[in-house]
């Protein structure tokens, strides 16, 4: 699921906009804006850069695929509602949710995929959950909403515009709401340009899981552990 909001969806806020024209530096960390930025490597396709200050690892906008080419990828992928290893999959990440929203709380699937599989899953246990992804023009709306959880599940690893999205989510969700992440961390930064979850063209930013701590902490959440190694929530309980 890769997210290109930036040019389509140009209704940022302000303080979103901001950010956007700073870390557009690319000298600068993507997420903590840090003047720290080195090498991580390389492989037969890309670079990778490596954040000393808060870990992140990236991969500069030059290596980038398409939108297109993004979108021809996941039309190979099998992500679909009769697919059982899939809705297994995403039943891990509903049970997180289930677990912090009660009936009738509002969800947003930042990143639904085409089909939507996750907020179909969640309305069926009594959430309401609106579905968002501009690269097949979903909900293009919802971000004006407000929300009690927003999941980002195998998504964060995509975005263009890191910082300047994650500003975004944080803006919509409720007092007392939390983001649920779901992304790999790199086993270290040598080994990322080898990884297996660096292989895939798409995925353009990698984690450790101080970075997912430090990631949370720019917008005032607090990055709490699940019993799945890799998913976390980020949150704003008090």
């Amino acid at each position: 699921m890769g997210l290109d909001s930036g040019s389509g969806n140009p209704s940022f806020p302000v303080s979103v906009l901001s950010a956007l024209s700073v870390v557009k530096n690319p000298d600068l960390c993507r997420l903590c804006l840090a003047d720290a930025c080195e090498s991580a490597g390389t492989s037969q396709r890309r670079a990778f850069v490596h954040c000393r200050d808060c870990g992140l690892v990236f991969v500069p906008e030059a290596y980038w695929v398409t939108v297109d080419e993004e979108r021809a990828r996941y039309a190979h992928h099998d992500n679909v509602a009769s697919n059982e290893g899939y809705v297994k999959f995403l039943g891990q990440v509903a049970d997180v949710v289930e677990g912090r929203v009660g009936p009738g709380g509002r969800v947003l699937d930042f990143g639904s995929g085409e089909n939507q599989v996750l907020a179909g899953l969640l309305r069926k246990r009594a959430r309401t959950c609106n579905a968002y992804d501009p690269l097949y023009g979903i909900g293009p709306d919802v971000l004006r909403e407000k929300y009690d959880a927003i999941v980002l599940c195998e998504v964060i690893e995509h975005l263009h515009e890191l910082r300047a999205e994650l500003a975004r989510l944080a803006e919509c969700l409720r007092p007392g709401g939390s983001i649920v992440v779901r992304t790999q961390c790199y086993p270290s930064v040598a080994e990322v340009p080898s990884w297996w979850y660096a292989r895939d063209a798409t995925h353009i930013n990698f984690f450790a899981r101080r970075t997912l701590e430090l990631a949370a902490a720019l917008w005032g959440l607090r990055c709490q552990p699940t019993r799945e190694p890799d998913i976390v929530v980020w949150s704003s309980d008090k």
